[in-house]
């Protein structure tokens, strides 16, 4: 007698159910980390802009101390108009007000400004770098046009004493559909 045996119906309808629960599973654990390596890269690029636009600030300090302008002269020089115009008056405006100011290494004008009510999203070229200003070098060596980012970079500053300025750089984004923000803050002291 030649009996051949196989699966019946419920257990070919079990394994297929194993089979999709697993690859289901594999597909989650695949989905999971692209978003993981996609909000770390965009996170080591907030705290990146974070840590140059306070450099920034930190630079400035030294190189004023250098060049022999004073405490009060320098700290002034960040109440700013949305051009970079420095204004005068005891009114908190830039970088002292509520809304902040942004930091541009590579424009051309003036690297600090003030932002209306936001400050805009930053420019991103192929060639590595980020700014406001996609005329002025090196965004405008770029073989393309800047792409515009998500990334926005708010700049915040207060007296803590005649004596002490805390300077906060705010980095806001999106990752996918979710808003993210990073900030650090640094205490710049008077070099007298």
């Amino acid at each position: 007698m030649n009996k051949q045996a196989g699966f019946t119906l419920i257990e070919t309808l079990i394994a297929i159910f194993i089979l999709t629960l697993t690859i289901g599973g594999l597909l989650t654990l695949a989905a999971n980390g692209y978003y993981s390596v996609r909000y770390s890269r965009n996170q080591i690029t907030a705290n990146d802009l974070i840590e140059e636009s306070l450099e920034y600030f930190h630079n400035s300090r030294d190189s004023a101390a250098q060049q022999g302008v004073g405490w009060s002269q320098w700290t002034a020089d960040f109440n700013v108009s949305d051009d970079g115009t420095v204004l005068g008056g005891s009114t908190p405006q830039g970088c002292y007000a509520d809304s902040g100011c942004t930091v541009d290494l590579y424009t051309t004008n003036n690297h600090v400004k003030a932002c209306d009510s936001t400050c805009p999203f930053i420019y991103y070229t192929t060639n590595g770098y980020y700014g406001y200003d996609s005329s002025s070098y090196p965004l405008s060596i770029d073989a393309g046009t800047p792409t515009l980012t998500t990334y926005k970079r708010t700049i915040t500053m207060h007296m803590n004493g005649p004596d002490q300025l805390i300077v906060t750089s705010t980095v806001t984004w999106m990752n996918g559909n979710t808003s993210k923000s990073a900030s650090q803050s640094i205490l710049l002291t008077n070099w007298k």
